[in-house]
């Protein structure tokens, strides 16, 4: 039955009596026989203009403030993988040559103030032991990549070229730089959305997987490739570039705006599923490396970014894609940032887990009501959760739940994973903005005498900086009767148990 609704964090120890004369309302089951995926990485897209365009163009950022602010927050949140974006313009202003074969290495300028913007980020990486995804974003419009195009990133038309443009990007960053963080490259962001067919995709994959083996470079770091749009809900681009990246696929991976508040779990699960076979077809897994909400206000805004339940729905979109067989997912983005000194206000991307300084909001009518710089939004506080305490290599399994709950709570989601100390975590977002939801999780595969933290993202119970979210002052334990680990989870929160390790 309902309690009544609160939003205090306060444990429920269960007695044996009660737990026999009362059920709960939500009852998730793992499967003895279910089988789990492996996750590879819950991490963000973090793209390295904060020095070399950030700052300059920013109301009072600083570049010290790298160090005293973002990375002790990356590290807080425990992140576990970063995707960073390069401009092949960047260390290569003009064709080196016209010989796609024959590399004139005096032509690239490596040391230009963007790729020192990128170093900052892999040493930071390399610093908290973070894995990074390199993403060349395409070609800059009209350039020898591109000849003739206009827009502002572009498919290239020149394909021996950018092979060997990436080519000599990644010999740079592992062979010279000697980045070690470096797990693995995507040749270009979102090919389809650049109306690159996916023939002339493949072309450009096998190119660059050739150009690879010739310089030593193949096996050094995974290729994830394809890189689609999610096309509204279709799986068209993917089929068809999939098919022809057998055996030149590391993993392939699509990004997705297509879920919001009203979007049922299931079908959150159901386009992953797809996703994965689609993988599994050629012998790969598939991941999520970029997501957010729906509500899209061009590039550069999402209309909920402040909202308290955007954290919620972060949640749950992040567990039901895992559920569905995702490898990993990355949050599109970490925090607020210019991308280029001459941008315009609105051209700021203001998709982030936290904002930057406060006065580049003047113009807001919020801005009365900013009361730090580098402010962390709520969602800050609920994705750090699962980037805390769902970590790389753990077994992720979705959970069996009656039907009478999935139709009477269609938008929640809840998650088991066991990671490789032996922890395990349940994760449950309650969407639903009435019903306080009394839940137990069974678990065959744990431990029937363990205690368990819980920790509760709610409205009232955020702090007022970027301290993460604590613990509950009491332990909860799985019961002897049934071992079922119980506990209230508030209306329009996530709650996170995770075995206690003290």
């Amino acid at each position: 039955m309902h309690r009544t609704k609160s939003l205090l964090p306060v444990l429920f120890l269960f007695s044996l009596m009660s737990l026999g004369c009362s059920q709960p309302d939500t009852q998730y089951t793992l499967s003895p026989t279910a089988t789990p995926t492996t996750l590879t990485a819950i991490g963000a897209e973090l793209d390295a203009h904060f020095h070399a365009q950030h700052v300059p163009r920013s109301a009072g950022a600083s570049a010290d403030d790298w160090e005293r602010i973002v990375v002790p927050r990356i590290a807080s949140m425990g992140l576990q993988s970063l995707r960073v974006m390069v401009l092949p313009t960047w260390y290569e202003p003009v064709n080196d040559n016209d010989d796609p074969d024959l590399l004139a290495p005096d032509a690239f300028t490596f040391d230009s103030e963007e790729m020192q913007g990128v170093y900052r980020v892999l040493d930071t990486a390399e610093q908290l032991g973070i894995a990074v995804t390199i993403v060349p974003w395409g070609a800059y419009r009209d350039t020898f990549l591109a000849p003739g195009t206009s827009g502002w990133v572009v498919a290239p038309t020149d394909l021996p070229e950018y092979a060997e443009n990436l080519t000599a990007l990644m010999h740079h960053l592992v062979d010279v730089k000697g980045y070690g963080c470096i797990a693995e490259l995507t040749p270009m962001n979102e090919p389809d959305g650049h109306r690159m067919e996916p023939a002339d995709y493949v072309v450009l994959c096998c190119l660059l997987r050739d150009r690879l083996q010739r310089e030593g470079l193949l096996g050094r770091f995974r290729l994830d490739l394809i890189d689609s749009t999610d096309q509204g809900g279709s799986y068209g681009y993917l089929q068809t570039a999939s098919e022809g990246l057998k055996d030149i696929a590391d993993v392939i991976n699509s990004h997705t705006y297509i879920f919001g508040y009203d979007t049922p779990t299931s079908r959150i699960v159901e386009w992953e599923r797809e996703n994965s076979r689609l993988a599994a077809a050629i012998g790969v897994r598939h991941r999520v490396g970029e997501f957010g909400s729906n509500l899209c206000v061009g590039a550069s805004r999402q209309q909920d970014i402040d909202w308290y339940s955007r954290g919620v729905l972060i949640v749950r979109n992040a567990l039901a894609l895992l559920a569905g067989g995702a490898s990993g997912v990355s949050y599109w983005q970490l925090f607020d940032q210019y991308y280029a000194r001459t941008d315009s206000y609105a051209q700021m991307q203001q998709l982030g887990m936290w904002r930057s300084v406060r006065d580049d909001y003047a113009s807001e009518e919020y801005y009365a009501d900013l009361v730090a710089d580098y402010q962390p939004r709520p969602q800050y506080y609920a994705y750090s959760l699962l980037t805390r305490f769902i970590r790389p290599g753990a077994d992720i399994y979705a959970l069996d739940v009656d039907t009478a709950t999935v139709a009477r709570y269609p938008l929640n989601c809840a998650l088991a994973a066991h990671n490789v100390d032996g922890t395990w975590v349940y994760v449950l977002a309650n969407m639903d903005e009435e019903a306080t939801l009394d839940v137990a999780f069974h678990n065959p595969l744990a431990p029937t005498s363990s205690r368990y933290e819980r920790y509760l993202y709610a409205d009232d119970h955020l702090p007022t900086d970027d301290s993460q979210l604590p613990p509950d002052a009491r332990h909860l334990r799985t019961t002897a009767l049934s071992g079922a680990l119980r506990t209230t989870v508030p209306p329009n929160s996530v709650v996170l148990l995770r075995t206690a390790t003290h």
